[in-house]
């Protein structure tokens, strides 16, 4: 079995070859680099069993549609994810085997919804889950993204050994891959902390909305083979956590605070739960208008003007929603505390249906 990192521009694409019968997978291919990366197969003699995204990307298109199309190898992903031209669904633990070579899918949500590790042995393709040294990790202040859930992924790291090898999805020092006892040693994101100080050393790590991010997971889930489909910026380092700066102080209101200026003050209530969430029993707001979390970076220019409170089931997401409406120049904004839970809990009105 052959592990080799075959792009080297901050996006890390990985080829698995099976020496016994010269298949192979790529893992995280560009749509940029899809003819240079059929070259390498046809030079090689290889035949392409699977393309594999480890999660849906944000800052770069993806090449699995395209390869599965052009050479008839299968497209792999999480469950999870809403890629439509997906042609393989694993879940967590589930196995791969091809020639002499067995992958295992570990499904590792936080900076994605449908984040996978691919583990092989001696290697963990990391994918955005886990950066090397001091890039830490993918960003969790993206569409699907949520600490909380990363901090659990990473205990499933707690049972590997620190000899195997960590290669991640992307590096912009020039790093290819690092042992995990290094990691462990050097990457603060692998420093022991309960939840909630992870949660709050995250909430310091936000380098802002990417409006453009937002038409690049779009593209990605429709499976475009078009590279000029999203305009994509070349400054770098889109996903990575190293310009991240902090974020800004997010003012709240009460639940009772936001009932007595509704009465009094012309207000845009932005929901940003997800639309089957803004129908459920918790119902919402008379008035509110709903825009998801994952979905606001490129929808913020639909916010009309003037002061804005964000609502969200507990008041988590609205805070960074509201985060990314001040990240973006939008003032007089405000989170609700609580969410829609304590608005039904102090009985205030609330609308169902759409």
């Amino acid at each position: 079995m052959k592990i080799e990192t075959i792009s080297r521009d901050g996006c890390r694409t990985h080829l698995l070859v099976s020496e016994s019968t010269q298949e192979a997978i790529l893992v995280d291919p560009l749509l940029a680099h899809a003819e240079a990366g059929l070259k390498l197969l046809r030079d090689n003699g290889l035949t392409l069993r699977w393309a594999i995204d480890t999660h849906t990307h944000a800052d770069h298109l993806s090449a699995a549609s395209l390869l599965a199309q052009k050479t008839g190898a299968g497209y792999l992903m999480h469950d999870s994810t809403r890629v439509a031209t997906v042609t393989k669904r694993v879940t967590d633990g589930e196995e791969l085997g091809m020639g002499e070579m067995v992958l295992k899918f570990l499904h590792v949500p936080g900076h994605t919804r449908d984040s996978l590790v691919l583990a092989l042995p001696g290697t963990l393709l990391t994918g955005d889950f886990l950066f090397l040294g001091s890039d830490v990790a993918g960003r969790l202040d993206l569409p699907g993204s949520d600490v909380e859930s990363h901090y659990r992924s990473l205990r499933k790291l707690d049972s590997y050994k620190g000899t195997v090898e960590i290669r991640p999805a992307h590096d912009y020092k020039g790093l290819t891959a690092a042992t995990l006892e290094n990691e462990r040693a050097s990457n603060p994101v692998l420093s022991p902390r309960t939840r909630d100080e992870y949660i709050r050393w995250w909430s310091q790590r936000r380098p802002g909305p990417a409006d453009w991010m937002g038409k690049v997971v779009a593209a990605n889930n429709d499976g475009t083979i078009d590279p000029a489909a999203v305009e994509i910026p070349k400054e770098g380092y889109a996903c990575s956590t190293a310009c991240a700066t902090t974020a800004p102080t997010v003012p709240e209101w009460s639940v009772a605070e936001l009932s007595k200026r509704i009465a009094s003050t012309p207000l845009v209530i932005l929901d940003v739960r997800e639309p089957e969430e803004y129908r459920d029993e918790l119902g919402h707001i008379l008035g509110s208008r709903l825009i998801p979390l994952g979905e606001l970076p490129s929808r913020i220019s639909e916010v009309p003007s003037g002061a804005i409170v964000t609502v969200c089931r507990s008041g988590k997401r609205s805070a960074r929603a509201a985060a990314a409406l001040m990240s973006a120049g939008r003032t007089d904004v405000h989170s609700m505390s609580g969410g829609m839970l304590a608005w039904n809990e102090a009985g205030l009105p609330v609308e169902h249906g759409s």
